[in-house]
């Protein structure tokens, strides 16, 4: 069996496509927003349904879903409900993650959602692709569908073993689109071949064997290499400071350097674009920035006071019972203080993007955990629709909480945006901590 040769791009592509059957849905609000929690942002109507699970004339299927893979073995899982629903073999099956032009709005990939919240639409989705198929094959053969079994991608009747048609075989030349119905059964757990089971990481093999799997392994015709210098405020995101302490870029600090394509100055935003990345590197060292003094930077000699004065808002997370009267009446009362200090996410690597700027349109290469969002911060940045950005996500470094994906994602985007070509960007290890 071979799969389809081409995997559509794009939601319009998936709806176009002939020889194949579509469970979509009308996209969901938001979730709303909860102080502590990485924001959501709602669907464009104009993008039209979303795509969950494509079956193709070839036997094959495509799954897809807006979370990502952040080495916790998600494009695996998913697969394995995706294909255990379908009665489908995993190696006919793509797992699409993450891609915003044509995966579902999910929102960030955190905790444990992935699998407990949003593997649902993708398995009920599974689940009524195969009741189709079945009803389709039983129409054809004029049999109860209860008499009707699946396997490796393929109907059979039991009475018959003789009498049996691939899922392929029911769609040659149809373009059936199906809306999701959450009603739809699932398969008893007690007939799982698949769910339960381990099976190899669908990850492992490329990058076992060295395959240019990660966002920092990304290239593109024409690309070129770019570094930011930061402002001295590097990681504090609010004040009047913010956007105006720059007060002059010494351009001639790096005229002798060879290969800088473009230094590009954007409030207290400094970029270098060069040919190679050792050039970028050297320009970031060799440039001389002049910044306004008074910059307020925290001082963290005393770790704790430096986070009592930190903005914070109380959050009570839990309030039951007496607490107020239960301590007026203990024997004795205990006040401790307890400091944690700052903890650093410490990704295996620096965070990389790479983007790409033609006409009126924007492509980035992240190693995001957010991609609409990201897709919606670079929109803003750029003042590009958010139907003009496409977020194409890709492995990256591992982290525990967030790291620099998004921040380099942003760099690469203004940095393309002003030479016209490709940009790849990558944070130094000084920049992520």
């Amino acid at each position: 069996m071979t799969m389809r040769a081409a995997q559509p791009r794009s939601r319009a592509d998936f709806l176009t496509a002939s020889g194949g059957l579509l469970v979509t849905r009308l996209p969901p609000p938001p979730p709303p927003a909860a102080p502590g929690q990485p924001p959501a942002v709602p669907a464009n109507p104009a993008e039209g349904p979303e795509i969950l699970l494509a079956v193709w004339d070839d036997g094959s299927a495509t799954a897809l879903n807006g979370h990502v893979d952040l080495g916790t073995g998600l494009r695996t899982a998913l697969a394995q409900l995706a294909c255990e629903e379908l009665d489908l073999p995993m190696n006919r099956l793509v797992m699409l993650l993450g891609h915003t032009a044509s995966t579902p709005n999910q929102g960030a990939t955190i905790a444990s959602a992935s699998i407990q919240i949003h593997a649902a639409p993708l398995r009920q989705a599974a689940a009524q692709a195969r009741a189709w198929l079945l009803a389709e094959a039983a129409a054809r053969w004029q049999v109860p569908v209860d008499s009707l079994r699946t396997a490796e991608g393929r109907i059979t009747h039991i009475t018959d073993a003789a009498l049996a048609i691939d899922y392929g075989t029911l769609l040659q030349g149809r373009q059936v689109t199906l809306q999701l119905d959450p009603a739809t059964a699932l398969k008893p757990e007690a007939e799982h071949h698949l769910v339960g089971q381990a099976v190899p990481r669908l990850d492992i093999p490329a990058k076992a064997t060295g395959e240019a799997v990660f966002v920092h392994d990304h290239r593109l015709p024409g690309m070129l290499h770019g570094r930011v210098v930061r402002p001295p405020y590097a990681g504090v995101d609010a004040g009047d400071f913010v956007g105006r302490s720059l007060e002059a870029v010494d351009r001639a600090s790096i005229a002798q350097l060879p290969g800088i394509v473009e230094l590009v100055v954007i409030a207290d935003f400094i970029g270098i674009v060069a040919e190679r990345e050792d050039q970028a590197e050297a320009a970031q060292r060799a440039l001389v920035v002049h910044w306004k003094a008074g910059t307020p930077r925290q001082p963290l000699h005393d770790l704790a006071q430096a986070l009592r004065t930190n903005p914070s808002t109380e959050r009570v997370l839990l309030d039951d019972g007496h607490v107020d009267e239960a301590l007026d009446r203990a024997a004795h009362r205990l006040k401790r203080e307890y400091v944690w200090p700052y903890q650093l996410h410490a990704s295996i690597g620096p965070s990389c993007a790479v983007a790409h700027w033609q006409g009126s349109t924007l492509a980035v290469w992240a190693g995001t955990q957010n991609p609409h969002v990201l897709r919606a911060d670079l929109a803003r940045l750029t003042g590009l629709a958010d139907t003009q950005v496409n977020v194409i996500r890709l492995e990256a470094a591992g982290c525990y909480g967030r790291n620099g994906a998004d921040d380099v994602a942003a760099d690469a985007a203004l940095l393309s945006r002003a030479v016209g070509r490709p940009v790849r960007v990558q944070l130094t290890r000084e920049q992520e901590s």
